[in-house]
């Protein structure tokens, strides 16, 4: 699921049966994680709407949730599931969880202070709880988690140069993680910062480095931006490169859009970036 190719988890759940209680909750959790990842957002949505309320579960399925819903764009969905969680976290792992989140939706809002406030919150309680060498390893996830909405706050307040510190710690949690899907999203947000903060040529090997972890592990839900990115950012200098990025990059948000149905469909198509996308790649 985390060290590997996501492609693999879905089989491996398969063969799970008779799971009950909250070996089934868990289950459900893990294979919308793996959904999500594979860019099968509907499917992982469905899922995630399967575990209830009154699980110690919830709250991490309600975080999904709004992680789901801030990939295709709904950041104001998002908020309302990042409430949810916020409102029934039971441990600190949920909390800053749930806290990474609302920050998140507030940059997809547009919300600096929020964004700021919640991160810095999440930030504080995720130093005290990881305080303990033994224990510090298992808050790997969190702190990478953390790091790219860090980042995100960084550019959202004009700051490249922050936003490429906190990329590459992201990137240096993933890597001593072996976690190659939040590698490949961590060179993803290293290489965005990069060209903000005007490092176009450094840019590029981080990009291509992601493309490849993400296209052969399966992970889609990278794979498309770092496409158009590269795109983006070759097209001056080798056209014909570019127009194989954006093409690739649409064949895969096509591919992203099957899964979607009613409200989530129409916003997706409704999507400045996707259209753009869909023109290029033309």
């Amino acid at each position: 699921m985390f060290h590997g190719a996501i492609n693999d988890a879905i089989p491996l759940l398969d063969a799970l049966t008779d799971l009950d209680g909250r070996s089934l909750v868990y289950e459900r959790w893990l294979r919308a994680v793996a959904l999500g990842a594979c860019g099968r957002y509907g499917e992982a949505l469905d899922i995630v709407e399967q575990i209830s309320t009154g699980t110690p579960e919830y709250s991490m399925a309600r975080s999904l949730r709004a992680s789901l819903l801030r990939q295709l764009g709904v950041h104001d969905a998002a908020l309302l599931a990042d409430r949810e969680a916020m409102s029934s976290a039971a441990t600190p792992g949920a909390a800053i969880e749930a806290m990474t989140g609302l920050s998140a939706d507030a940059v997809g809002l547009q919300d600096a202070l929020t964004a700021t406030t919640m991160i810095s919150q999440a930030s504080s309680l995720l130093e005290r709880v990881a305080a303990d060498p033994a224990s510090a390893p298992m808050w790997w996830r969190h702190r990478v988690r953390l790091s790219w909405v860090q980042c995100e706050v960084a550019l959202l307040s004009s700051d490249p140069p922050r936003a490429v510190e906190h990329a590459r710690r992201a990137l240096a949690a993933a890597e001593a993680a072996t976690a190659p899907r939040h590698v490949a999203k961590s060179l993803l947000f290293t290489a965005v910062s990069q060209i903000d903060a005007g490092q176009r040529a450094e840019a590029i090997p981080n990009l291509r480095r992601s493309l490849m972890l993400s296209t052969t592990m399966g992970f889609l839900a990278v794979a498309w931006p770092t496409h158009a990115v590269l795109a983006a950012l070759v097209a001056q200098t080798d056209a014909k490169v570019a127009q194989q990025h954006f093409a690739a990059a649409a064949t895969i948000t096509a591919t992203l859009r099957e899964g979607l149905t009613g409200d989530l469909a129409a916003r997706w198509d409704a999507r400045a970036d996707i259209r753009a996308l869909q023109r290029a790649a033309q």
